[in-house]
């Protein structure tokens, strides 16, 4: 009998790569929900509804999902209200539907790095969480609601904390803006070519996308076979890596030469200063078996290959290739 399984977020970043890979899989039903249609599903298969407004009771009746990934979220630029809505109330609406419904799949929840704020040592799931912006508090928030239906009801719910993730994405993310603003410069170079940097003394812990999705099914596996409630997985490398690496990386896979190197202006926005976040990842290792599989030298290379198919290759050769920032 084919599991069935509900992609919260299926059009998104996170829950579109998870979809695209659920696809693949034998013996599995797949059913997203977006507050529009899911091109990847069949119509029957994608819902449209806001994750706040939605009927998620009626939806789930319908559906009996055996397990649920939760990828839905709001942008960490989104006002603070926003975030703490979607993330938040967003989250205690499904479980509550779960409840009501009498439902009990396996749920993961995707949560964030942010949640544990910066630190000069690896962290672990018994961290003490001390998020430091609006985006943390708001990821936290869907935690400890995800953890308190598990505590109360005996739902099988896990958090997948997710760090640093990049790979196929919008520019927003820094590996993505870094890589199609160096891109973009082989195009327009010899004209002038600037590069917008944020803090290239932070220290983060890079993943890439298709370790993420695995890490996640990996959990999804794993809650199917026991009755997990509440548990927190770290999904990350386990490597500290400052972003002035991510930038000499990308400029050594790159096909300008060392004079161009040279032409490019770098505009440097907010302070230099050095910060850290990094995982312990022990844990889901042990308990899962999985290993990240992407290095981060080839994931870069991925990740210059394909934002050259994706810049504007008409760009006015006589100015700035991009604006986006590096944060």
């Amino acid at each position: 009998m084919a599991q069935r399984i509900l992609v919260t977020g299926s059009n998104g970043y996170i829950g579109g790569h998870l979809t695209r890979h659920l696809l693949t899989l034998a013996d599995t039903e797949l059913f997203g929900l977006n507050q529009g249609c899911d091109s990847k599903l069949a119509p029957k298969h994608s819902l449209k509804g806001d994750v706040l407004e939605a009927d998620l009771t009626g939806w789930l009746g319908q559906i009996q999902p055996d397990v649920i990934y939760h990828c839905i979220g709001a942008s960490p630029k989104a006002p603070f209200e926003h975030q703490l809505r979607v993330n938040a109330e967003g989250t205690r609406r499904l479980l509550q539907a779960l409840v009501d419904t009498d439902l009990r799949p396996g749920v993961i929840v995707v949560g964030s790095a942010a949640e544990y704020g910066l630190r000069d040592a690896p962290v672990d799931e018994n961290t003490l969480c001390q998020p430091q912006g609006e985006y943390g508090i708001a990821k936290l928030a869907q935690t400890h609601i995800a953890q308190s239906f598990a505590r109360r009801y005996d739902l099988p719910v896990v958090i997948g904390r997710v760090f640093n993730v990049y790979g196929q994405t919008g520019r927003q993310l820094a590996v993505a803006s870094l890589a199609a603003q160096i891109a973009q410069a082989e195009v327009v170079l010899p004209s002038p070519a600037e590069l917008n940097v944020f803090n290239l003394k932070s220290y983060r812990d890079f993943i890439h996308i298709d370790d993420v999705v695995s890490a996640l099914t990996a959990i999804g596996r794993l809650i199917s076979q026991k009755a997990l409630a509440g548990q927190v997985y770290n999904i990350a490398s386990g490597q500290s890596t400052a972003l002035s690496t991510i930038l000499d990386l990308l400029l050594s896979h790159s096909t300008l030469t060392a004079d161009q190197h040279q032409q490019l202006q770098f505009i440097f926005h907010g302070l230099q200063q050095e910060d850290r976040s990094w995982a312990n990842i022990t844990k889901i290792q042990e308990q899962t078996g999985w290993r990240p599989q992407v290095d981060l030298n080839t994931g870069l290379k991925q990740e210059l290959a394909y934002w050259r198919t994706n810049v504007d290759q008409t760009v006015d050769r006589g100015k700035s290739s991009s604006s986006h920032s590096f944060s």
